[in-house]
């Protein structure tokens, strides 16, 4: 879906980057508020009745996108200052080296068949072949080559060997980043397999006619559904989406938070499910989860007013890392092994569900 390390300035983001990441984080909260299991859903569905949503119906598809994002979220790759994880192919013929640039990645090529990885061949993303649609790629290539055909592989969990293969068309002698769209319901290469099972990673080769020493510049990746709620306002909203659903969930549609002590409950500026107490209830405890440090590299410790009780971790494309039960009020995470990104911690502290944001970070 990443203690101590020196002080930095958080980068900046523009006004429509920090919309969307807003819409992430409300959609990410919204979702598990709802109790929605990311582990082994191809996709799910908020369905709306009478613009009521209720825990009978989570089971039904989501259509929210995120991070990543968790069920059915986007999964997206951003390269500027960062691998994102990404390894070079250990094969010698296909190797490269992977260089962290504030713009893109850069793919320095050993050959003329470069290939990079999302992930070492123990890493999986768990995914089914039929949960998304597209992928969309963003790139630079400086080469002269008159046959430019980049290649997106799609790998089984533990194994270097290919499921299949795409040629995504690309120009040549870039001065900028062009953007290509590729639907993942269209047949693979022909003799490269099906697009079908468990997804566990996807790699990329350098555009054909790449040739030893040669760069290509990755900027961005997104694995994401076509359909999906295309209203921006919404707390599922989709910003890749070609197509609407008429899914879209909407701050102050009602809905139902579980808590038989309310009323008039509906999704709050946050994208929560919340209603009004509906009786005089004996004032409750303060309620409060601290993190530090914050990002982390090693250990997170993790303190709380009341004994944590149960509570989870999901990395940003949803999948859960940990699940945990305590008894204590402040506990340790060993994020040692962790890859570095941005995780949800989960608690339900009094019975209410709260998501706190950390980061992991390698110095």
């Amino acid at each position: 879906m990443h203690p101590t390390m020196p002080a930095q300035e958080a980068p900046r983001l523009n006004n429509m980057e920090q919309q969307v990441a807003l819409r992430v984080r409300r959609r990410l909260m919204l979702l598990m508020y709802l109790g929605t299991s990311p582990v082994n859903q191809s996709i799910e569905r908020v369905m709306t009745t009478s613009l009521r949503i209720s825990s009978c119906i989570v089971s039904l598809l989501l259509s929210f996108v995120i991070a990543p994002t968790c069920a059915t979220a986007q999964i997206v790759y951003d390269w500027q200052d960062s691998k994102e994880g990404w390894v070079p192919a250990s094969e010698s013929n296909l190797g490269c080296n992977l260089i962290e640039q504030p713009e893109a990645m850069a793919m320095r090529a050993f050959n003329t068949t470069p290939v990079m990885r999302s992930g070492t061949v123990n890493e999986s993303l768990g995914i089914d072949a039929g949960t998304y649609d597209r992928v969309q790629i963003t790139l630079r290539n400086p080469t002269t080559s008159g046959n430019p055909n980049a290649r997106l592989f799609a790998y089984a969990p533990e194994t270097n060997a290919f499921m299949c293969h795409w040629n995504v068309p690309v120009d040549t002698e870039m001065e900028g980043f062009q953007t290509y769209t590729l639907d993942l319901t269209s047949p693979p290469n022909s003799g490269s397999g099906t697009f079908e099972g468990t997804v566990g990673r996807f790699g990329w080769r350098g555009p054909w006619g790449v040739a030893n020493g040669d760069t290509i510049y990755w900027k961005q990746m997104v694995v994401y559904n076509s359909v999906g709620c295309t209203n921006a306002d919404a707390c599922n909203y989709a910003p890749y989406a070609e197509v609407d659903n008429g899914m879209c969930v909407l701050v102050g549609d009602s809905c139902d938070d579980g808590n038989d002590d309310t009323i008039n409950d509906m999704i709050t500026a946050d994208c929560l499910c919340a209603g009004e107490v509906d009786d005089v209830q004996d004032a409750q405890p303060s309620l409060s989860i601290g993190m530090a440090p914050n990002p982390a590299s090693m250990e997170l410790w993790v303190t709380s007013s009341l004994a944590l009780g149960r509570f989870r971790v999901l990395d940003a494309q949803g999948k859960v890392c940990l699940t945990e039960h305590s008894q204590s009020t402040s506990t340790a995470i060993d994020v040692s092994g962790w890859l570095p990104g941005t995780y949800l911690l989960e608690t339900h502290l009094g019975g209410i569900p709260q998501v706190h944001r950390f980061i992991v970070h390698r110095p």
